[in-house]
């Protein structure tokens, strides 16, 4: 129990630390809200003692004046109702802008942790993205962060119903010390054998979080496999594991909704038992006024709302904890990530001959050992080369692209453009002058002329006429319903594969890079199409640097260098001559 409430604890501070000063604020405006309620309570007892025996019933605090004296009982009540008006309409004002103040910190909590997110996801090394997992961010991103959102929310309630616990207590012990202790001492126990729910709780987050990131997982990989799955019939597999693991997660949640069902009713019948005895011994044993006591058992009713609040808090907050400890792992994770590579970031990017010298990189597994990668690459590439990279699947050329485009940085060796290393502070730098095309380009669920102005906001009609030409994409604008303004589908889906990686192209030629990458990035199109496009990409003028990772021998013949990567090694570089320019009808 020790160790739960510690890790509560640290979640409070998580969100403290977050609100800053602006805690002061909404915790001055919780305060009077409680003190404005109470002073509501109070007025009914003069309310009362007012009915039932007249103005003067009830006896004021020595040296002070009571207001009541010499007035009817009519003039008495309207004061009391003009007093209790008053205090009424004060505490509206309170509360709204206590709880826009409360509603502010729990979204801007929520939201600050996703911005943290967002921007340690931009900052980290590819590397260490790799080793994320896609399910994983997506899971804490909305549904963890969605529950710890919903433990701020019980935390600020929490702090709310701790205030005004605090000023009930006063108010019962002010009318009656006796029962008010009995009250306080009985629901105390009540509250600490509720208190064992907490682990319950606590064990159902753990497993809540773990049932839905299987939902995740197995959502994420259908999605991803989704035309394999439907071309050979397997869907109903996926929706049978889909709907299994949806079931284990309302399972789970179900049981944490009736565990708290069963606390607010445990905790209403030790409330209705309290208010019998209190009312019992008040009026049997103690001889307290029927005023008093009915303003006690009101206070003591509103002891009983702002403590089963405080014990469903801590329930809620305990059911969240494994949500938020998952965030903060992730926060974690990225910020070692991001750490990686801070300093400053030169703003003129390099340019000149591209120099890898004795490059090594190996990848590694989950227990540590090291895996593929490449070893010793010695490699120097003059601007405006068209280079082939050749090889069998698994031999490196992946690994050596993403480290000339500054995605890797080497474990030994160095990679200097124009004479300058490419380090960590350079690189981001360098990869604005990289346009990097892949076999299985991303097209985001939008129009095509969305799609390729997302490499930059300066992207005129113009230009993207222009880079559409190039790559022979003019003729599936001029059949699409819409031209450029024609949605493409959730990664364009709505067009073939060939026609996607035509749109991948005119979207890199618009970065107007240095150095174009492509990795088998015409392999869906036509041979003699392909020839006709790498040759429109060859007469740009100036040339960019082309390395090109492809297996058809039909694109290799257009490189005028084709280098041989064999299990992580260069074991071939050799010149092909003068690219036949001038044919790309």
């Amino acid at each position: 129990m020790i160790q739960l409430l510690a890790r509560c604890a640290a979640f409070a501070r998580g969100v403290a630390d977050y609100a800053g000063r602006r805690a002061i604020g909404a915790t001055v405006f919780v305060a009077l809200g409680a003190l404005l309620e109470g002073f509501g309570i109070v007025l009914l007892i003069p309310l009362l003692a007012t009915l039932m025996n007249g103005s003067d019933a009830l006896p004021w605090p020595d040296g002070l004046p009571n207001p009541l004296t010499g007035l009817e009982p009519g003039q008495s009540l309207a004061l009391i109702l003009l007093a209790f008006a008053v205090i009424m309409v004060l505490r509206l004002a309170v509360l709204w802008r206590r709880d826009t103040l409360l509603a502010a910190l729990q979204i801007g909590f929520v939201e600050s942790h996703r911005r943290m997110i967002a921007r340690g996801l931009a900052a980290a090394r590819w590397e260490s993205l790799t080793r994320l997992g896609h399910a994983r961010v997506t899971h804490i991103l909305s549904a963890d962060i969605q529950r710890c959102g919903a433990g701020v929310h019980f935390l600020m309630q929490g702090s709310v119903a701790l205030f005004m616990l605090s000023i009930q207590i006063v108010l019962a012990f002010l009318l009656s010390p006796p029962l008010a202790a009995l009250a306080v001492g009985l629901m105390a126990l009540g509250a600490l054998l509720l208190s064992l729910l907490l682990k319950r709780a606590l064990g159902a987050g753990t497993q809540v979080s773990q049932s839905n990131m299987a939902v995740m997982t197995s959502l994420g990989r259908f999605l991803g496999g989704m035309k394999m799955a439907m071309s050979q019939n397997l869907q109903g597999r996926f929706v049978a594991g889909f709907e299994r693991d949806l079931a284990t997660s309302a399972e789970r949640q179900i049981t944490f909704m009736g565990q708290q069902t069963l606390m607010r009713g445990v905790w209403a019948l030790l409330g209705a038992g309290v208010g019998a005895a209190v009312l019992l011994i008040g009026y049997a044993v103690l001889g307290l006024s029927a005023p008093v006591l009915i303003a006690l058992l009101l206070v003591l009713a509103r002891i009983s709302g702002p403590a089963a609040t405080l014990q469903n808090g801590l329930q809620q907050i305990a059911y969240s904890l494994p949500a938020w400890e998952a965030l903060k792992s992730l926060e974690h994770d990225l910020g070692h990530a991001r750490a990686e590579q801070s300093g400053p970031v030169s703003v003129t990017p390099p340019t000149g001959t591209v120099v890898l010298d004795t490059v090594v990189y190996r990848h590694r597994t989950d227990d540590g050992e090291a895996s593929g990668g490449v070893h010793g690459i010695s490699l120097k590439i003059e601007p405006g080369e068209i280079i082939g990279l050749s090889g069998a699947s698994g031999a490196g050329k992946t690994t050596l692209a993403d480290i000339l485009a500054g995605l890797l940085s080497p474990q030994s060796g160095t990679v200097s453009i124009g004479g300058r290393a490419l380090t960590a502070d350079l690189a981001p730098a360098w990869r604005d002058r990289v346009a990097y095309v892949a076999q299985d380009p991303v097209l985001f669920n939008d129009t095509v002329r969305a799609n390729l102005s997302w490499v930059g906001s300066d992207i005129d009609e113009a230009a993207i006429r222009h880079a559409l030409s190039l790559v022979g994409a003019d003729p599936l604008i001029a059949r699409l319903p819409q031209g450029l303004d024609t949605v493409v589908g959730e990664n364009g889906a709505l067009i073939s594969g060939g026609e996607r990686q035509r749109l991948a192209l005119a979207r890199a030629i618009l970065r107007r890079p240095s150095l174009m990458i492509l990795d088998e990035a015409t392999s869906a199109i036509d041979v003699a199409g392909e020839r006709a496009v790498l040759l429109r990409l060859l007469e740009q003028t100036p040339r960019p640097t082309i390395v090109m990772i492809a297996h058809r021998a039909e694109t290799l013949s257009l490189c005028e260098r084709i280098v041989t990567v064999i299990e992580g090694r260069v074991t071939s570089d050799r010149r092909e001559g003068t690219v036949p320019l001038g044919s790309a009808a």
